[in-house]
Formats: structure tokens, C-alpha cells, sequence
């Protein structure tokens, strides 16, 4: 079994993902954690998160409030969806950090 784990900023160091998965092989055995995070008003903030908590792979996508919005996703194959949680986030992190920065914001 073996460990892998880094983090890989998108933009400035203001925006980064974490990665961190156990592997057998060249087979992903367990999703750790694929996680977006944002440096917002002085705090690094987590917005969408991929894992396997709570039993089965999901995204949460965290509002400032501390509520997250959770989604259920189908995976046969944990190489496949730790590769589409990365490409998602790589794809779609402005609007997640959009979408959180407009509600934090609302907020205050």
C-alpha cells in the first residue's frame, strides 16, 4: 500500500487543490480527499470537497454558512474518479470560488 498526497496551487497561491489517496499498485484504493480551497479575506476556506466519508464517494460543496451541499456520485473505477474530481476542479474552480465569494460576501 502506499500514500500519496501534494498540494497544487491554481492561481497566484490565492486558489490550490489537495490531493491525498492510498494506492496498491498502480490502483487507487481510497480517496482521501480532493479538495479546492480559496484564500478569501485572509483564510484559506475549503469550497468543494470529493472523498469517501460517510461510506461512499461524494462532493460536498461548503457555503460560508458551514452547511455543505452533498451529492452522491456513482464510481466503479476510484482511478476514473479521482482523475474526473481532479478534472473537475481544475475545470470549474472560478465559478465555485464565484458562486462561495458572492454568498460570503452577501453575508457580511
Amino acid at each position: 500500500m502506499g500514500e500519496r498526497q501534494w498540494e497544487q496551487f491554481l492561481r497566484e497561491k490565492l486558489d490550490r487543490l489537495r490531493i491525498h489517496f492510498i494506492t496498491d499498485g498502480k490502483q487507487v484504493m481510497s480517496i482521501v480527499v480532493v479538495q479546492y480551497e480559496a484564500y478569501i479575506d485572509g483564510k484559506w476556506r475549503a469550497i468543494v470537497r470529493f472523498d469517501e466519508a460517510h461510506g461512499f464517494f461524494h462532493r460536498d460543496v461548503m457555503r460560508p454558512s458551514g452547511k455543505q451541499e452533498k451529492t452522491a456520485l456513482p464510481t466503479a473505477d476510484k482511478n476514473v474518479a479521482l482523475t474526473e474530481a481532479v478534472k473537475e476542479l481544475k475545470e470549474k474552480w472560478r465559478s465555485y470560488r464565484q458562486a462561495y465569494e458572492e454568498m460570503y460576501y452577501d453575508g457580511k
